[in-house]
C-alpha cells in the first residue's frame, strides 16, 4: 500500500469547462455552413474540440463540400465575430465559481491550462471578475505542442511549484484529459452538452456538473490510499 499524496493544488481547462464555449461555436459553425446550404454535423465538429483556438479544419470540410476554392480568411473573421456574440452571453458553468472559491479558502494553488490564446482567456476570466483566484495562467503561448500533449500541464506544474500527484485537473475533453494524464496529474472529467457523448472512462472521476460533489469530497477521493 502506497501513502497517500496531499492534494495541493487544481487546474482549470478553460473553453468549455469555465464557460461553454463549443455549444456557442458548434452553432457559429453550423449558421455560417447553412449560408451555403450546407449542414455541418456534429461528428465533424467533435474532431476539432479541445484543440488550437484558431483551428480551421471546418472550412476544409466546407471547401471539400462545395467543391469550390473558398475565402477562407474571410469566412474564418465572419466565424470569430459570431462565436464571440454567442459566447459573450454564455454564463459562468454551474458550479465553476464555488469551485474556485472552496479551492482559493482551502488553500491550494489554482492554475488554468489552456489551448487557447491568453487574449482569449484573459477576455472572459475578466470580464467573469474570477481572474484573481488563479495562481498560474498558461496557454497556448507557452508550448510548443497545445492538448493532447502534456506540454502545457508539465509547464502549469512548474508554475505553481507542485508535483503531478498533488493536483487534479478539471477538463471537458478527450483531448484535455489526455493531456493531464500523461503528465500524471489526476482527472476530473465534466463533460458539457457538447462532449458529454464521448467515453471519459479514462478519467479518474467523471462529473454531469461541478455541482455534483463538494471540493472536499473530491480531493478526499484523490487522497485516500490506494
Amino acid at each position: 500500500m502506497r501513502s497517500k499524496m496531499t492534494i495541493k493544488g487544481i487546474i482549470f481547462d478553460f473553453d468549455g469547462l469555465i464557460v461553454d464555449t463549443e455549444t456557442p461555436e458548434l452553432q457559429a459553425w453550423q449558421e455560417l455552413f447553412r449560408r451555403f446550404n450546407v449542414e455541418f454535423s456534429f461528428d465533424e465538429y467533435a474532431q476539432t474540440i479541445g484543440m488550437i483556438y484558431d483551428d480551421t479544419s471546418a472550412l476544409d470540410i466546407l471547401e471539400s463540400k462545395l467543391n469550390i476554392p473558398l475565402d477562407k480568411s474571410r469566412l474564418f473573421k465572419d466565424f470569430k465575430k459570431r462565436k464571440v456574440e454567442l459566447i459573450d452571453a454564455q454564463p459562468l458553468r454551474s458550479g465553476v465559481l464555488d469551485v474556485l472559491k472552496s479551492a482559493k479558502s482551502t488553500g491550494l494553488k489554482i492554475g488554468l491550462a489552456s489551448s487557447a490564446k491568453l487574449e482569449w482567456v484573459s477576455r472572459y476570466i475578466q470580464k467573469h471578475e474570477i481572474d484573481h483566484y488563479f495562481d498560474c495562467v498558461k496557454t497556448r503561448e507557452d508550448v510548443a505542442n497545445p492538448k493532447p500533449d502534456p506540454e502545457l500541464y508539465r509547464v502549469t506544474l512548474a508554475c505553481l511549484a507542485l508535483e503531478p500527484g498533488q493536483v487534479i485537473a478539471l477538463e471537458d475533453s478527450i483531448n484535455g484529459i489526455s493531456a493531464a494524464r500523461a503528465a500524471g496529474v489526476h482527472t476530473v472529467a465534466v463533460p458539457n452538452s457538447v462532449t458529454r457523448i464521448f467515453d471519459f472512462s479514462q478519467a479518474n472521476l467523471v462529473l454531469q456538473h461541478l455541482t455534483d460533489i463538494p471540493l472536499k469530497e473530491m480531493i478526499a477521493f484523490f487522497e485516500k490510499e490506494v
